[in-house]
C-alpha cells in the first residue's frame, strides 16, 4: 500500500564536473537535421537523414553524426504502401512520430516516445511497416526489432528485486499501431511525422487510438527469482487545429492524450533533454535525478496536453510575424510514486516565417522528490526557463 506522510525538506543539488551547483546556464544545439528524399522511379520513395541532438558544452569533443533514417517505400495501391529499413514509423500515438520542428510547445513531450534511447535511436527502429488511408481512417503498422538495451546508457546489466528494466537477453519482435479518424482535412502520410500546427493552411480535427506490444521486453527480481515482463502500452488522443471562421489568420490549436503503460513493476524513467548537469550530489534520501530530469515515464497512467492560439499577422505595412502563446503539461499517475506527478509550460512562439524561422521562449515548472521512510515524497519544484530558435531550409 502506499504510504503518506509529510515531506521533509532536503537541499538536492546537482553537480557539475563534481562541484555543486544549484543553477547554471548553457547555449547549445538542441536539434539537427539533414534529410534526403528522392523517387527514382514510380511509386517508390528512398529517404535517408541524418542528425544528432544535445551538443552543449558538456558533449564529447568531435561528436559524430548519426544516420537516423534509411527505409525504403513502395505504395502498392491508393489504400497501402509498405517500407522496411531504420526509421520513425511508429504506432502508440499522435506524437510517438513528431515533427519536433512543427510542435507548439518548444520541445517534444516524453510521455509519447517510451522507448526512448533505450530500445531504439532517437525514435527510429530498425522496422517494416504498413500505412495508409481507407477512406477518413488513415493508419500505420509496425513491426520492429528493438535495438540491443547493451548499447544504451539505461541499461542495468542485472534485474533488480521489485524494480523492472529492460532486459538485455534477446529481445522480442515489437508490434505497434496507431489508427485516427479524419473527421476535416485530411494530413499527408507521406513520412511518419506528424505536425503540432498547420498555422492556419489546413482544418484539421482527428481521434486516434494505438498500441505498442513486446513480449519479455523486462526483468526483475520477484523474491530473489527472475522475472520476466511483457510490454504493453496503450494511448488514445483527440487533436484540433482549427482556424476561426471570422478572421482564418486566428487559429486553436489543442492536443489531449492519455497514456496507459505497463512496463512492469516499479518502473520509473526520469528524463532531462539537453542536461546542463552531469552528476547529483547523492545520498540516501536522493531521488530526484540530476538537472532538469524529472520522473516522465512510468507503470500507471498519464494525460498530456496542450494549447495553444495563434494570432494574426502583425505589421500593417511590413510583415512583423506572428505570435501563439500557448500551455502544456503532463499530469501522471504512477505506480511507483505515491503522489500525482504535475509538470507544466508556458510560452510563447513568434513565427518570423512560419515554421521555418521560429523564436520562442519557454517556462517549465517540474517536481522534485525525495526518499524518506514514508516513501517517495515531493520535496518542491524547480524551474527551466528557455529561449529557442529554430530554422528550417525546405
Amino acid at each position: 500500500m502506499p504510504k503518506f506522510g509529510h515531506v521533509i525538506h532536503k537541499i538536492i543539488l546537482s553537480t557539475i564536473n563534481d562541484r555543486p551547483a544549484s543553477s547554471t546556464t548553457d547555449i547549445s544545439i538542441r536539434r539537427f537535421r539533414l534529410g534526403l528524399s528522392t523517387s527514382p522511379w514510380a511509386e517508390t520513395t528512398f529517404f535517408f537523414q541524418l542528425g544528432v541532438n544535445n551538443l552543449n558544452y558538456l558533449s564529447s569533443r568531435g561528436t559524430s553524426v548519426d544516420l537516423l533514417d534509411a527505409y525504403v517505400e513502395h505504395k502498392l495501391s491508393n489504400y497501402i504502401a509498405v517500407g522496411g529499413g531504420k526509421s520513425a514509423w511508429n504506432g502508440l500515438s499522435r506524437y510517438t512520430s513528431p515533427s519536433s520542428s512543427k510542435m507548439i510547445a518548444y520541445d517534444i513531450s516524453f510521455i509519447a516516445l517510451p522507448t526512448l534511447n533505450g530500445t531504439d535511436d532517437l525514435i527510429r527502429k530498425l522496422s517494416i511497416y504498413a500505412k495508409g488511408k481507407i477512406d477518413k481512417l488513415d493508419y500505420r503498422l509496425v513491426l520492429a526489432k528493438p535495438l540491443a538495451i547493451q548499447n544504451s546508457t539505461n541499461l542495468n546489466a542485472e534485474p533488480v528485486e521489485g524494480l523492472a528494466s529492460f532486459t538485455n537477453k534477446k529481445p522480442n519482435v515489437q508490434y505497434s499501431s496507431y489508427l485516427k479518424y479524419e473527421f476535416l482535412d485530411a494530413e499527408s502520410n507521406a513520412s511518419p511525422f506528424l505536425s503540432g500546427s498547420y498555422l492556419g493552411k489546413k482544418r484539421v480535427f482527428n481521434l486516434g487510438i494505438g498500441y505498442t506490444l513486446q513480449p519479455n521486453a523486462l526483468w526483475s527480481l520477484e523474491n530473489n527469482k527472475e522475472q520476466f515482463h511483457d510490454l504493453k502500452l496503450f494511448a488514445a488522443d483527440i487533436y484540433l487545429d482549427f482556424p476561426l471562421k471570422f478572421n482564418p489568420e486566428m487559429v486553436i490549436t489543442a492536443y489531449l492524450g492519455y497514456f496507459n503503460y505497463n512496463f512492469g513493476p516499479g518502473y520509473i524513467r526520469q528524463i532531462g533533454a539537453n542536461n546542463p548537469v552531469n552528476g547529483l550530489l547523492s545520498t540516501e534520501e536522493t531521488y530526484s535525478a540530476k538537472g532538469n530530469s524529472y520522473p516522465v515515464l512510468g507503470t500507471g497512467e498519464a494525460l498530456w496536453g496542450q494549447l495553444g492560439y495563434l494570432f494574426p499577422t502583425m505589421g500593417k505595412d511590413n510583415n512583423k510575424g506572428r505570435l501563439q502563446p500557448y500551455i502544456s503539461a503532463q499530469y501522471s499517475d504512477f505506480d511507483a510514486i505515491p503522489s500525482r506527478i504535475l509538470q507544466y509550460d508556458f510560452g510563447m512562439n513568434w513565427y518570423l516565417n512560419g515554421h521555418l524561422s521560429k523564436l520562442s521562449i519557454n517556462a517549465q515548472n517540474r517536481p522534485i522528490y525525495s526518499n524518506s521512510e514514508e516513501g517517495i515524497l515531493k520535496d518542491g519544484r524547480k524551474w527551466m526557463f528557455v529561449m529557442q530558435y529554430q530554422f528550417r531550409i525546405d
